[in-house]
């Protein structure tokens, strides 16, 4: 029998235990990463437990926040989903779907917003979810595409003949890759670039990502170019999961795309992960344009050109007040 209980502050280490030892878990469901927007976000995560008369296991997590009746897994976050152990089977997946329905009825809501967790981060496979989302007839409600470059690929992540001239020429110029900047070289640029192109401000403050830093040091880190007269012209953050390395921000200043400084940076990013066994993909993020559908086909192309392909992240939307639970009937 599995029990669906919301997360409390109590469960944090228990919940971070799991993500550790999860199939498909990442740092960003840590709670520490996750708190750290709470105030914008009315958290209502789930985890699920197999209780029997010998003993209770935690079997399931939902990251997830509310808003009005509807559960979302979850807003503050790039990719949500089921986070399951590394044992999971899939009728165990499709009953906790089924027990999750019935907590959600249960708590007066009346839908699901289902966001996957792209599968380029699961360490084993882990697309149970996948079937069980059609058995309870859920609907595709957004589809956003991510690129990512296969590190242990030989015929794939080569850069265009185009940028490894670039790249060339600004190593001979004195163009340098630093690899561990402190993020307050970069925030700079990169907070006057969305400024001026899309009147827009990072997703985080400044403080809320050197708290993060601070708590993940291992997982986030800052990589910019350096010019020879020794400023920042261009730069990234790498969020580093399991076997995924991100960029979750890419910037350059007027200087920095006037020389192209980004085709020096990230070819040296992607050589660098592919050097570490541990790592799998690198992960460019997504290319969508401001409507959310539409794909903003010039930055799709920049990934590309560094060897990058397409991964589709899926949504799914769940009519909680519908009954039935996924299993046929004879």
């Amino acid at each position: 029998m599995l029990k669906v209980v919301r997360y409390t502050y109590e469960n944090a280490q228990e919940w971070d235990g799991f993500v550790e030892g999860s199939k498909n878990g990442t740092f960003l469901f840590m709670r520490a990463y996750m708190d750290y927007h709470s105030d914008r976000f009315k958290d209502h995560s789930l985890m699920i437990y197999d209780c029997n008369e010998s003993k209770t296991r935690l079997v399931g997590l939902l990251p997830a926040d509310e808003k009005d009746t509807t559960l979302y897994s979850h807003q503050g976050l790039t990719y949500g989903g089921l986070v399951l152990s590394r044992k999971a089977h899939i009728a165990e997946v499709g009953e906790m779907f089924t027990a999750i329905k019935d907590y959600l009825r249960g708590n007066g809501f009346r839908k699901l917003i289902y966001k996957q967790i792209p599968k380029v981060y699961h360490t084993l496979p882990s697309e149970e979810d996948e079937y069980w989302l059609w058995r309870h007839n859920a609907t595709k409600v957004g589809c956003a595409v991510m690129t990512a470059v296969d590190l242990y690929a030989t015929t794939n992540g080569t850069t265009s003949s185009r940028k490894g001239t670039t790249h060339n020429k600004l190593v001979r110029e004195g163009y340098k890759v630093v690899t561990d900047a402190p993020i307050t070289d970069f925030w700079p640029l990169l907070t006057s670039n969305l400024m001026e192109r899309f009147n827009a401000k990072p997703v985080h403050s400044l403080d809320e990502i050197l708290r993060l830093q601070s708590a993940f040091p291992k997982n986030i880190r800052c990589c910019t170019v350096v010019s020879p007269t020794g400023e920042t012209i261009a730069g990234t953050l790498l969020f580093i999961s399991k076997q995924v390395v991100r960029t979750q921000y890419i910037s350059a200043s007027h200087e920095g795309k006037l020389h192209n400084a980004l085709d020096l940076l990230m070819p040296e990013l992607i050589a660098m992960s592919r050097k570490n066994d541990t790592y799998r993909y690198f992960d460019f993020g997504t290319s969508m344009a401001t409507d959310g559908e539409s794909l903003n086909t010039g930055l799709l192309q920049q990934k590309e050109g560094f060897g990058g392909r397409s991964i589709a992240c899926n949504v799914y939307s769940i009519d909680i007040s519908e009954d039935g639970n996924g299993q046929q009937t004879s």
